[in-house]
């Protein structure tokens, strides 16, 4: 039986998005909505991938806030300089598993920011019957 979360769902869909536009696509217009559509499953996928596996990993609060710290920083240079690429694909993916491990006032500001994303993974759950 093949069986995914939501989460490593919405991975599978952005990894997919990420290779087209690297390896098949040429259009630009459609590029851009794939590179939305990639990132956002990206985002989503690994918030949904950090409520599945979250302490399961094995890595210390304080450990997973300056990794998620360092992530963070990666994947704003690669946003700002509009050239998203694959080592910034995998860090949003994992940046919310390493913010959810987070401890103290910064994981507390890492929790409410990962809440909005919790209520569209919630949604998209329903919506697609997992």
């Amino acid at each position: 039986m093949f069986n995914v979360g939501i989460g490593f769902g919405l991975v599978i869909v952005a990894i997919t998005a990420q290779f087209l536009i690297s390896k098949r696509l040429k259009h630009a217009k459609v590029s851009r909505a794939f590179s939305w559509i990639a990132w956002g499953g990206a985002l989503l996928g690994g918030v949904g991938m950090s409520s599945e596996f979250g302490n399961a990993v094995g890595i210390s609060a304080g450990g997973a806030a300056i990794a998620s710290l360092a992530a963070l920083l990666f994947i704003v240079v690669d946003v700002a300089d509009r050239r998203p690429d694959w080592p910034a694909f995998i860090l949003i993916c994992l940046a919310p598993t390493l913010m959810r491990i987070s401890g103290g006032g910064l994981g507390n500001v890492y929790d409410a920011v990962l809440t909005p994303f919790d209520g569209i993974i919630t949604g998209l759950r329903a919506f697609m019957g997992m």
